[in-house]
């Protein structure tokens, strides 16, 4: 028998007594099907690009040989793997599974799981390989199959791996692919591997090969004259772009899990079920867009890309759709919203909260690329202007010039109401997608040459001053979100930061200082109330539908209380509105009952300074407001 074929033999029995192992462990069914055993590379085990979130586990190999080798599983599986072995409740495990997160004791107790399956396949070599090896489980780490560069040496060096892979299922669900990942030099199967293909020189290497050739063939006797002029520096090679079907899939790939997340985050910060469907991602042009995909007045809502692209992109919404969205941000009534959505009316209080919810898909958007692509890039909402398609020239350069764009549609569906599609449109070569003509210019070359001047020119004029991130009138800041494993706390930073509208002289206050009380209805408020006056601070109550900007232009507002009668109900949607104050943030302290971690980092998204579990003691208020809120010398 060949080498390899002992090798598979082995690493067949080893995953074939995993399922009892990790059974008994869990104490639960657990079934391994579909067992694979293949050579591999490790461009070619990480070429599907649709490959989900996975936790990638650490081991070495000890022994007759030596080296390192990796477990691969989703990182939703680990999570329920984890969860279930500390039998935590059904409903927490599967919100951790969504949210692909696993930190704290999740990671801890998938240790335990990654060691069963080391000492698993331990035994199998002891039992049937000739060798001594040992498998030891060393850490666990998340991994982005999108963000993998073949060539690198993270999370493991190029060359030729021996995988084991097999299908679990533990009860009814499918936890897809678990993968032992095994440098081929470990097992004896170099002469098996496929070699890769021979590097060539690159012009800069073959260049400095050219003098150390010389040299050798001078003879000793006469001396290499110097040269008086200084060699000339070689230029930067430049960037080699991917193909394009290779930039488009990967594209497609993070787009995707963008529109999961945008009805996710919408949804939650309108507090209804949003779902989006029907997604579409295609190349076009602009005097396809505007025949095809965008022919009815619209919103389009620009998108500013920086990192290591920069462009203007869009988001292009029907008025109607916008209404909507925006009217039920404020809670405005349903006649109200009818009526604006009938007569196209979109100003005002509707406006600034459709502002809102494309900040929250800028930031989606800017979320997911940074864990899914390989480029760093962010989306910063800008400003908005209304389009009639049908009186857009296609030769003209606005509201953007004709070349190669990608779009990206889906459709949105909201109990209530009839919505049609949002579309998200950006010059291809954002996206590394310009090695492709335009879908339906005769003057491609042309083209993108004006609509890299014109993207150019149109960020800067971007670049106006106004209400800062995080501001009352500006828009929210793009943050970092991190929570304490230990204490339960979140805190904040701003990253980025994303040009307002212009901002106008502040006029100070001449009433009173007070602390604002904002809830469900206002006998809510009424606990707080008594214990704030007691510590001489004046209360002012209002309920989420009433408007706060003549108290902030009449009161210094030192500090606010948002009072939820659940923390799932429409009080997110209160710190929201509060943008449109237009003064400069307070302290915010969200109260609400039935905290969850996800219902904690919304919170700190939308501005929350502090968190108060209710029912909540006097002294327990009191010391959240003296923390927080400083009174007025």
């Amino acid at each position: 028998m060949d080498q390899q074929a002992i090798i598979d033999v082995v690493c067949k029995s080893g995953m074939e007594n995993l399922a009892g192992e990790i059974g008994v462990l869990l104490g639960q069914e657990l079934v391994c099907s579909d067992i694979q055993l293949k050579l591999t590379t490790k461009e070619d085990l990480f070429s599907n690009l649709n490959r989900k979130k996975t936790a990638l586990t650490r081991m070495t190999i000890e022994g007759d040989r030596e080296g390192d080798c990796y477990l691969l599983t989703q990182i939703s599986s680990a999570a329920i793997l984890g969860g279930t072995l500390i039998m935590l409740p059904d409903d927490v495990i599967e919100e951790s599974a969504q949210s692909e997160k696993l930190d704290g004791e999740l990671d801890d107790a998938f240790g335990e799981v990654a060691n069963i399956i080391a000492g698993v396949f331990t035994q199998a070599f002891v039992d049937k390989y000739a060798k001594k090896l040992r498998f030891i489980k060393k850490t666990v780490e998340e991994l982005i199959p999108t963000k993998i560069d073949p060539a690198s040496d993270e999370p493991f060096s190029p060359g030729n791996y021996h995988v084991t892979s097999c299908n679990i299922n533990i009860g009814d669900k499918n936890l897809g692919l678990l993968e032992l990942v095994v440098p081929a030099a470990i097992f004896e199967l170099e002469d098996n591997a496929v070699e890769p293909a021979a590097e060539t020189e690159t012009p800069e290497e073959q260049q400095q090969a050219e003098p150390i050739s010389a040299a050798e063939s001078t003879p000793e006797s006469e001396p290499i004259a110097k040269s008086t002029e200084p060699t000339p520096e070689p230029a930067p090679p430049a960037e080699k772009k991917p193909a394009f079907a290779d930039a488009k899939k990967l594209t497609d790939v993070v787009f995707n899990a963008t529109i999961g997340q945008v009805g996710e985050e919408i949804g939650a910060l309108l507090g209804q079920s949003l779902k989006c469907d029907d997604i579409q991602l295609v190349m076009t042009s602009k005097a396809d867009f505007f025949s095809t995909h965008c022919i009815e007045k619209s919103i389009l809502t620009h998108m500013k890309v920086t990192g290591d692209r920069e462009g203007l992109g869009y988001m292009v919404t029907q008025v109607p759709d916008a209404v909507v969205l925006g009217g039920t941000l404020i809670m405005l009534p349903e006649d109200q919203i009818l009526e604006q959505k009938n007569n196209g009316t979109f100003d005002g209080d509707v406006e600034d909260a459709f502002g809102e919810v494309a900040n929250i898909l800028s930031g989606s958007l800017t979320q997911v690329f940074l864990d899914r692509y390989p480029k760093q890039l962010r989306f910063i909402k800008t400003d908005a202007e209304t389009i009639v398609p049908t009186k857009i020239d296609a030769a003209a350069d606005q509201p953007f010039p004709e070349g190669n764009y990608y779009l990206a549609s889906f459709a949105i569906q909201m109990e209530g109401h009839e919505l049609n599609r949002i579309l998200l449109i950006f010059p291809a070569e954002i996206f590394d997608l310009d090695n492709e003509q335009p879908a339906d210019s005769t003057q491609a070359q042309e083209s993108t040459e004006v609509s890299d001047k014109t993207t150019e020119q149109s960020a800067a004029t971007q670049e106006t001053t106004g209400p800062a991130p995080g501001e009352w009138g500006g828009p929210p800041s793009t943050e970092t979100v991190t929570e304490s494993a230990t204490t339960g706390t979140s805190s904040r930073k701003e990253t980025t930061q994303a040009p307002g509208a212009s901002s106008q002289p502040m006029v100070e206050p001449t009433g009173s200082p007070l602390i604002l009380l904002i809830g469900h209805q206002k006998t809510a408020a009424d606990p707080f109330i008594e214990i704030l006056s007691s510590t001489e601070y004046e209360c002012q109550v209002l309920t989420f539908q009433e408007e706060v900007k003549e108290i902030f232009q009449q009161h210094k507002v030192l500090g606010i209380f948002l009072i939820m009668e659940q923390v799932e109900e429409k009080g997110f949607a209160s710190a929201i509105k509060l943008q449109s104050a237009g003064r400069p943030l307070p302290p915010i302290i969200f109260a609400g009952s039935e905290w969850t971690r996800s219902a904690v980092l919304r919170a700190v998204k939308y501005g929350a300074k502090d968190i108060l579990v209710m029912p909540a003691s006097g002294d327990e208020i009191q010391d959240k407001a003296t923390r927080h809120f400083k009174k007025a010398s």
